[in-house]
């Protein structure tokens, strides 16, 4: 799905085009639960590559987790025609590019909703957010417009408008 910088940044939650070397970086500490939640989008020198992501830090990890769990890593790329597409999507170390349809769509508003949570303050729940947001045990999950009902039933002779005994 290629897009333009701006409309794919906007759906990431960055207000605006970053340049080289630019962050645009949000986080949230819990100091009682010990945890820091971070996300970041940086582009990268050339300005032809940027990278998104999410991350959560535990002073004490939980059982079977490390003290630093990448959460979200995307990498979107510039295109020869000027436009940008996402060329890798993992989610918690899975490779989720092209795993459902409206991939990118999703993963952007799953970043944006984890930021938005820590600027208001909030510990994202990211699984609970993975979950609502993807739906994987959906065939389509989301209202993209894409899919959707049943297929309807069409006799032959209604496409061409034959009536039943008629022939030519």
């Amino acid at each position: 799905m290629k897009e333009e910088l701006k409309d794919l940044l906007e759906q990431l939650g960055v207000g605006y085009i970053l340049n080289g070397y630019q962050t645009h970086p949000c986080s949230y500490m819990d100091h009682d639960a010990g945890q820091t939640c971070s996300g970041e989008v940086r582009m990268g020198p050339d300005e032809d590559e940027f990278e998104v992501e999410l991350q959560m830090m535990y002073d004490t990890p939980p059982e079977g987790k490390r003290s630093l769990e990448q959460l979200m890593y995307m990498i979107g790329k510039k295109q020869s025609d000027g436009k940008w597409d996402i060329k890798v999507l993992k989610i918690k170390n899975e490779d989720k590019k092209d795993s459902i349809s409206g991939w990118v769509v999703k993963a952007c508003k799953l970043f944006r909703t984890c930021t938005k949570k820590m600027m208001a303050d909030e510990m994202p729940d990211f699984d609970d957010l993975l979950g609502s947001i993807f739906k994987e045990s959906s065939k389509f999950g989301g209202s993209t417009g894409q899919g959707g009902g049943k297929q309807p039933k069409i006799r032959p002779g209604q496409l061409l408008d034959m009536k039943q005994g008629a022939g030519f």
